[in-house]
């Protein structure tokens, strides 16, 4: 069953490469740390290995994670100790699980591997049917073969039944589930006087002398890292597309075959205004913004220019702009918002429209209706995407040749003049950035990094789309940055320094008046002072102050109306505060949210058993790993 979703790929370089791999691991790591297939033992469980392709692939598909799932998650963070051992744990855990569905006799039939498989919905074409060719493509985008994710389908399959069977037996009862409804939906409302930084900026003045000490003790800051050039070619569709040649009866055959995917969908050009509100916000601020909007709306129908409106009273990113949101389609908005939009006439305003974000006004601006674009329209975008698929096809082929040329002793740029190919050389380039730019593994970039000046990698380097051969053409050595262009960054970053310590001496001298002998005293000096914050979670976000854990720790442990013992530095001030009431969650939303809340509990009574469950097996497990170092 599982033949029908492969496809057949064989050749002797595959095997040449795979030999030369091997031999790169072989002379980094020596024979005895080789698992029975040739590749380096990373770790055992028990009687299982864990080897270093395992590791790599494993770390580079949950560093692309969570590089998609959060954009500002840094190289550094990828690479730390930190995330490399939680990388192997989870291989750990994979592999203690997989064991123990072993002794429990667990296992999944290619029946159920295939149909699995089938129900992915990034696997299915337009009319939700399983396409093998959206499948293949999928896979090739990860660099993986069918065989191998079927492999790792089916074993995560295996997985799920182990983790069903631990925690089939784990619920939540109603009062359990009301603790925790309690204890997350309580909320709280602070008493606090606020002392702002800002304040004390244009008292504050630097020296030279502080200026260059800053600068002698913190010259890591201040040095640009080492830098590598590179000299390169590259084996991509994207790279070798330019060497193809297309035909305009290759492209009119196209344009027949595939009509139907050039359709353009409906669109239409809109701006918008937005007054921003959220649910949660108070009564009086909800009656605030949607005066203002029904104020604008009002001008917006008179006629005044729709632009200069969004410009004046928009609070969306695109107010700037004369809230301009360019040419979009059905699917790119919030459904409130693009049903608005849509149904709005071309050079005509909406009314009023309620999203998630707050109150809109669209204004649509031009529309256009669905269409097939023609063969002139779309003549040089297939010319591009036919030449893209021949040199796919060649891929293989031309690396073979480079590769072969390569070993035998020929520069990048002998083999690219030789085979009509292009080499580049880069800029100087962190060596950081090469994952980011050329989208290698950690591994990969390392192995880079360490080349000789002159020096060229043997073997095909795995990038975004296909492969590089690559060599070194220089290293830049770290470089300190001259004190007089740095200088404005570093007074700006004293004076930040100097006017947070003087709010917080303020602040501190404040609370001592409000709690020391002259407390009733103090309590009416600054009385108007006195502000009263918005009710917030325990997530901690106060409306207009933003988040401090030390201060929604203490307020929500707080026991009375006192001012707390400590002030508390928030992103832009710092705070005298004391509570001024706790709130209990609703009792009417625990009744329209029960069933929630109970399944909620559930799953984290399962989630804790599941815990409890692998630690006993990690305690009674063998688990040795074989080269720490790498973890570091």
């Amino acid at each position: 069953m599982l033949e029908i979703m492969r496809e057949n790929a064989s050749g002797w370089i595959v095997k040449i490469l795979f030999a030369i791999i091997i031999i790169v691991f072989v002379f980094a790591f020596g024979m005895s740390g080789l698992a029975p297939t040739g590749d380096p033992v990373m770790a055992t469980v028990n009687d299982q290995i864990i080897t270093r392709a395992e590791y790599e692939f494993a770390y580079q598909r949950m560093a692309e994670a969570i590089g998609n799932s959060n954009p500002n998650v840094t190289s550094a963070q990828l690479q730390s100790a930190q995330f490399k051992q939680m990388v192997m744990g989870e291989l750990i855990s994979k592999k203690l699980l997989l064991d123990e569905a072993e002794k429990l006799g667990i296992g999944a039939s290619d029946q159920e591997v295939v149909q699995g498989i089938a129900t992915q919905p990034m696997f299915k074409n337009k009319q939700g049917v399983f396409d093998k060719g959206i499948y293949q493509a999928a896979l090739r985008s990860i660099r993986m073969t069918p065989a191998q994710f079927e492999a790792d389908f089916k074993q995560e399959l295996i997985i799920d039944k182990v983790k069903q069977g631990v925690g089939s037996t784990t619920s939540a009862t109603p009062d359990q589930a009301r603790q925790i409804f309690d204890w997350v939906g309580e909320q709280a409302r602070i008493d606090y006087i606020q002392v702002s930084p800002k304040d004390f900026m244009k008292t504050v003045t630097v020296s030279k002398d502080e200026i260059k000490a800053y600068f002698l003790t913190n010259k890591d800051r201040f040095t640009a890292p080492a830098q590598v050039r590179l000299r390169l070619i590259s084996f991509t569709p994207d790279a070798l597309a330019k060497f193809q040649t297309v035909t305009d009866e290759e492209i009119k055959a196209y344009y027949a075959a595939n009509s139907k995917q050039l359709q353009q969908p409906e669109q239409v050009h809109a701006r918008h205004i937005l007054v921003m509100v959220k649910d949660t916000d108070s009564d009086a601020d909800k009656k605030k913004a949607k005066a203002k909007i029904d104020d604008v709306l009002t001008q917006a129908k008179a006629g005044t220019d729709f632009a200069t409106l969004a410009q004046k009273y928009s609070e969306g990113p695109s107010g700037p702009n004369g809230g301009d949101l360019g040419w979009f389609g059905r699917g790119a908005m919030v459904p409130e918002f693009e049903k608005a939009a849509f149904d709005t006439p071309a050079g005509s305003v909406s009314g009023l429209v309620k999203t998630q974000f707050g109150w809109h006004i669209i204004k649509v601006e031009e529309r256009k209706n669905a269409s097939t674009q023609t063969l002139d329209e779309v003549k040089d975008e297939l010319r591009t995407r036919i030449a893209q698929e021949k040199a796919s096809e060649k891929i293989t082929e031309q690396l073979d040749q480079a590769l072969d040329r390569l070993i035998s002793g020929m520069t990048i740029e002998e083999i690219a003049k030789e085979l009509n190919l292009e080499a580049v050389t880069t800029e100087p380039m962190p060596a950081l950035f090469l994952t980011q730019v050329f989208g290698l593994t950690q591994e990969a970039a390392k192995t880079v990094q360490e080349l000789a000046v002159g020096e060229a990698h043997k073997a095909p380097i795995a990038v975004n789309g296909g492969y590089m051969l690559v060599e070194k053409v220089e290293d830049v050595p770290p470089t300190l940055m001259p004190l007089d262009k740095v200088a404005p960054t570093i007074v700006n970053t004293i004076k930040k320094q100097k006017s947070h310590e003087m709010a917080q001496n303020r602040a501190e001298k404040i609370h001592a008046e409000l709690t020391g002998t002259n407390a009733a005293k103090a309590a009416k000096t600054y009385a108007r002072r006195i502000k009263t914050s918005e009710p917030f979670g325990r997530q901690g976000d106060i409306a207009g102050l933003g988040q401090s854990k030390p201060l929604t720790e203490a307020v929500f442990k707080a026991k009375g109306t006192d001012w707390l013992p400590l002030v508390y530095t928030m992103p832009e001030s710092v705070l005298v505060v004391r509570l001024k009431e706790h709130i209990p969650a609703s009792d009417e939303l625990w009744t329209e949210q029960k069933a929630f809340w109970i399944k909620q509990a559930g799953q984290g009574y399962r989630q804790e058993m599941l815990a409890a469950f692998m630690d006993e097996l990690s305690k009674n497990a063998d688990i040795d790993i074989v080269h720490p170092e790498i973890l570091q």
